[in-house]
């Protein structure tokens, strides 16, 4: 209607600001972890990049190691969603193994993964940041596995190997990830990738679960008749 005022915008309450500092906080966080790593990120340039006082950064984060490890814990959440997104597509395919390896060796990969791992190497010989850490780090392995079992439900219902595979199959690109730093990328990587898919394919192929007792059964069969 002509003359009619707009009607005035929803003020954002405390809670909303606040929540929205703290993203602020640890997505210049997580920049800075990315480009300058554990050394480079301080508090005041986090603050400085996330364009928060330094007095509304201590107030929500009191240390460089707290501030880290949610800056972690949020990289965690978000590489997650980023693997349950990816598996959507990798369900339908026609090999949902090699699928689910590539894109988890892509989630090793991200930048943001990268410098998660920095902060590892870190927290070795850095207490605070090492007790801070280790619970969240814990927590994410948890649910890969979790996403794991879920994703194969059969291989997890019945191979009792289930989760030593895992986490054989995490700790073998951890070290991928971090030779990879040192020395850059690898003709090896490809040879490793596919002994880890055939590990993977192994665990989740009742093929070769039913063989033994095949083998056993022809060797029964095969037995002279007492006489």
């Amino acid at each position: 209607m002509p003359g009619a005022s707009a009607a005035p915008a929803r003020r954002r309450t405390q809670e909303e600001r606040s929540t929205a500092t703290q993203t602020r906080l640890l997505d210049a966080a997580v920049d800075c972890l990315v480009e300058l790593g554990w050394a480079g990120t301080t508090t005041t340039v986090v603050a400085e990049r996330a364009g928060v006082s330094r007095g509304a950064q201590l107030h929500h984060f009191a240390t460089r190691a707290e501030l880290v490890g949610a800056a972690v814990q949020h990289v965690f959440a978000g590489l997650t969603e980023d693997y349950r997104a990816g598996f959507a597509g990798v369900a339908a395919s026609a090999d949902r193994v090699r699928g689910a390896i590539d894109l988890l060796w892509s989630i090793y990969l991200q930048p943001r993964h990268l410098a998660a791992l920095d902060l590892y190497l870190a927290a070795r010989t850095d207490a605070e940041l090492r007790s801070i850490l280790a619970p969240i780090a814990a927590r994410h392995r948890e649910n890969v596995l979790a996403l794991a079992r879920a994703y194969f439900p059969e291989a997890a219902a019945s191979a009792p190997r289930f989760t030593a595979i895992i986490d054989l199959i995490l700790d073998t690109m951890l070290g991928m990830v971090l030779a990879r730093s040192l020395h850059g990328e690898r003709p090896a990587e490809d040879k490793i990738l596919a002994e880890i898919d055939r590990l993977a394919r192994e665990l989740v192929t009742p093929a070769h679960r039913s063989s033994r007792p095949r083998a056993r059964a022809l060797r029964v069969a095969r037995r002279p008749a007492k006489g």
